[in-house]
């Protein structure tokens, strides 16, 4: 090692407090990164994984269709899951995107909802899954909370929050003092060793960085603390509605014991019982928002003429919206049936009230018709899911994920090869020193202007990554100058 001594820095926050940010952020971001990214990945390709999953009922269903040659009613299928599920209740049908796929019977068994598949030419039951055991419920239940409960969600969230300031810090990192291409716009292909992963692990992260802070943004909704945050700032700036259409705050966690396994159905459907209540308090007109809600009770049969299910999806079949469309009975009493589509294509989700014994329609309510706020959201959703313009939204969100994997693993990388070459004692803990004289790089006032900004906004954006920021700064600044200096 060399004997040059390193000349301190007034400066701070300096080169090598940013330097020390960007690595331990990443430190500590990487494990949940890497998990976040797999089972994000996972997620995006979730109706190309279903069908395949769905394929053996369907193909069952086809080949009885052409034998038999005739379709049973609605009803008589709700009745064969019913049977098959003893004890159970009717909770939604949805209404096949093909002629000839099996039928999904939704029903409550207990305290869990349970996916049915009926033959429509036989009503045969062909099998039945609990929907909080089928492979994508768990990856989003580990894709959101780490299977962790509410405290997994803290974590995800602070992991997202730290992943921002890893994304800012590296890109400050980043901002070459001259203009050249090479190792700035793209790698320096002819180079080795540490020149070569340095490039890829930067050059990398500045082509996927935008995409990164879109899918944290997107994803921030679902999240514990923020999600209480943004509730509340809507009432205060009276844009709450009475039902969102997505997960986020802490009531929806403390319902996860009990309702985790009905939300896997209607993706992220909202709550809305506590900025009901808050708007009839104040005095507020309710505005109505969001799609089907799993967390609305199941009715009882004998509160309702089941019957009537064969016109609400007769009806249901007529209509050109996306699926999932489901058919869910009345909680009421009363004749009135709800048709929705669920599709995780949100801008183009739209729920109606059908009178099934009239057959008149009492309401529809489209995206268009929603609050602005649940608009750009609902957009951001979508977006996030990959599910807004096909294949090609998840191509580009699949871009983000590998780019955080690439990024991580790059970093491992330079991390490692620095340790070895500075010794066992450094750890590879100190920020690289400049080639020319082996002191400590130094930044332009601009750049930690830049900084400065951005992070204090996003102190007041995030708060739960205020308060984590306000602890690692006072860390940095009394504690980790004696080490490093």
């Amino acid at each position: 090692m060399s004997d040059v001594k390193v000349k301190k820095s007034n400066q701070w926050p300096n080169y090598a407090a940013v330097w020390r940010w960007h690595f331990f952020a990443g430190l500590f971001c990487i494990p949940f990164v890497i998990v976040l990214s797999v089972t994000g990945t996972i997620y995006l390709f979730k109706p190309q994984i279903e069908a395949w999953q769905e394929r053996g009922y369907d193909q069952r269903s086809r080949e009885h269709r052409v034998e038999h040659q005739v379709v049973q009613p609605v009803f008589d299928q709700v009745t064969a899951a019913l049977v098959h599920e003893s004890g159970s209740k009717f909770a939604a049908v949805e209404v096949a995107a093909e002629p000839d796929q099996a039928t999904r019977v939704i029903v409550q068994r207990g305290g869990e909802r349970v996916r049915v598949y009926v033959d429509p030419s036989t009503n045969e039951v062909l099998g039945s899954a609990i929907e909080s055991e089928r492979l994508i419920a768990v990856v989003r239940k580990i894709h959101g909370e780490l299977l962790l409960g509410k405290r997994g969600s803290y974590l995800v969230e602070l992991a997202a929050s730290w992943t921002i300031v890893m994304v800012i810090t590296g890109m400050v990192l980043w901002m070459p003092k001259q203009a050249r291409p090479a190792g700035v716009l793209y790698p320096r292909w002819s180079a080795t060793g540490k020149t070569f992963w340095k490039d890829m692990h930067s050059v990398g992260g500045f082509w996927v960085s935008g995409l990164i802070l879109f899918l944290i943004a997107t994803g921030l909704p679902w999240s514990t603390y923020w999600g209480d945050y943004f509730k509340t700032m809507r009432s205060v700036t009276g844009t709450a509605v009475v039902k969102q259409d997505w997960d986020g705050g802490h009531a929806e966690h403390e319902m996860d014991g009990k309702h985790d396994e009905h939300r896997e159905h209607g993706e992220h459907a909202g709550h809305g019982e506590n900025a009901e209540h808050q708007q009839h308090a104040n005095g507020a007109k309710p505005k109505p928002s969001g799609g089907p809600s799993w967390r609305t009770p199941v009715p009882d049969l004998d509160s309702y003429d089941l019957t009537l299910v064969n016109n609400a999806a007769a009806h249901a079949s007529q209509l050109d919206w996306l699926p999932p469309v489901l058919v869910k009975p009345p909680t009421d009493g009363s004749t009135v049936w709800t048709i929705a589509s669920d599709t995780p294509n949100r801008p183009h989700r739209q729920t109606m009230r059908w009178d099934a014994a009239s057959q008149v329609m009492v309401d529809h309510e489209t995206f268009a018709m929603r609050h602005w706020v649940d608009r750009v959201v609902g957009q951001g959703i979508a977006l996030h899911e990959g599910q807004r313009f096909g294949l090609a939204n998840q191509l580009i969100a699949l871009t983000a994920t590998v780019g955080l994997v690439m990024l991580s693993s790059t970093g491992i990388i330079l991390w490692w090869r620095r340790r070895d070459q500075l010794g066992h004692s450094n750890r590879g803990l100190s920020p690289p020193a400049s080639k020319a004289n082996s002191q400590p790089r130094e930044f332009s006032r601009k750049r930690f202007a830049i900084l400065a900004i951005v992070t204090s906004a996003l102190a007041i954006y995030l708060p739960l990554f205020g308060l984590s920021l306000a602890a690692v700064l006072m860390v940095d600044r009394v504690a980790m100058r004696f080490l490093f200096d």
